[in-house]
């Protein structure tokens, strides 16, 4: 039994060094049989090379091909704060979710993108106008519109006026935010469905264009009386205030925008995500800043299409000088869908 292992370890070890031998000998070198035995094993080597290069090709190709993706979206904001200063006076109003259904005349919300490999390009529009007109039978105006005018009696300046009457208000805004920026993408193709772990994420640098308008009046009837601090004013400057009310504030300007987006894949159809970006930084007035943070989950309807549910905040904070300046905050629910062409 021993002999027959020793034998069987002897022949293992002869073929082993037979294989060595053939393979280290130059091909010229080599017998006819050695000859015929290389020849046939090395395209069988080649091919099995051969057969794992297509695994690799398929991602090559996606990651270089275009892709374009659509969001369309809602911002819900339960209630929306805003501050003008139009020549030197100033206005605050707190607008619920319903007031701003009521008065909307116009909305659009959409973002585009499109890449080729990692390279892309955003645009995104925020547009909003409102315009609104109600009936009072009692008004205090808080910052006094006559306070900057020569000629008025010092008791019109700097305190609260009242009108006690038939009033009429009216205000029209309206707010026009896009953002034009360009992207670098690092990490896995951003997908509706996505391998589970991965993830994928962008950085943003670009433009944010802003254009702002807002005016705002009011008329009398001729009963209606006007009072200063408990001090009745007469006709004459009753007049000079309601024309003094009305007043309009506009103006366009752009800032430098950057910005990083990232998702990360829950499972093949859930993902979680965050947005941020910044713009302004005091480039375009004497305070000039803007920033959007947005988190929250997306789900795969298909490979095509995805909708989200997350929260988001948006802060404007702009003046140019002069007395005038304007400001926004808004923080609620964002609905999004999001189709992808590729």
């Amino acid at each position: 039994m021993s002999a027959m292992r020793a034998l069987s370890l002897a022949l293992l070890a002869s073929l082993s060094t037979l294989s060595l031998g053939v393979s280290a000998k130059p091909l010229e070198t080599l017998t006819a049989g050695e000859t015929s035995a290389a020849v046939f094993t090395t395209p069988l080597v080649l091919s099995q090379a051969e057969d794992l290069a297509p695994e690799v090709a398929p991602r090559e190709d996606e990651d270089d091909s275009w892709r374009v993706y659509l969001d369309l979206y809602a911002f819900l904001v339960p209630t929306t704060f805003s501050t003008t200063e139009i020549n030197g006076n100033q206005s605050k109003a707190a607008l619920s979710l319903s007031d701003v259904i009521d008065t909307l005349d116009e909305a659009l919300t959409l973002k585009a993108q499109v890449e080729y490999g990692r390279f892309g390009f955003m645009a995104g529009v925020y547009h909003g106008s409102l315009s609104d007109s109600q009936s009072a039978s009692f008004y205090t105006e808080t910052n006094n519109p006559l306070r900057n005018q020569l000629g008025v009696p010092g008791y019109l300046r700097e305190r609260t006026v009242r009108v006690k009457g038939d009033l009429d208000l009216d205000v029209d805004a309206n707010q026009t935010v896009v953002d034009l920026a360009f992207r670098y993408r690092g990490g896995a193709i951003q997908k509706p469905r996505m391998e589970k772990g991965s993830s994928s994420f962008f950085g943003l640098v670009g433009a944010r264009i802003i254009d702002a308008n807002i005016h705002t009046s009011w008329t009398l009837d001729s009963e209606a009386s006007l009072t200063v601090e408990g001090r009745r004013v007469s006709k004459e400057y009753t007049r000079e205030l309601q024309k003094s009310s009305d007043e309009s504030y506009g103006n366009t300007w752009v800032q430098p925008l950057i910005g990083v987006f990232g998702t990360y894949a829950i499972s093949e159809d859930w993902q979680a995500f965050a947005y941020l970006d910044v713009g302004g930084f005091g480039l375009s007035g004497e305070q000039d800043l803007s920033g959007t943070a947005q988190a929250g989950i997306a789900y795969a309807l298909g490979n095509s299409a995805q909708v989200s549910l997350s929260y988001k905040y948006f802060g404007l904070d702009y003046a140019g000088g002069g007395g005038n300046a304007y400001s926004v905050d808004q923080s609620g629910v964002n609905l999004g869908l999001r189709w992808l062409f590729d």
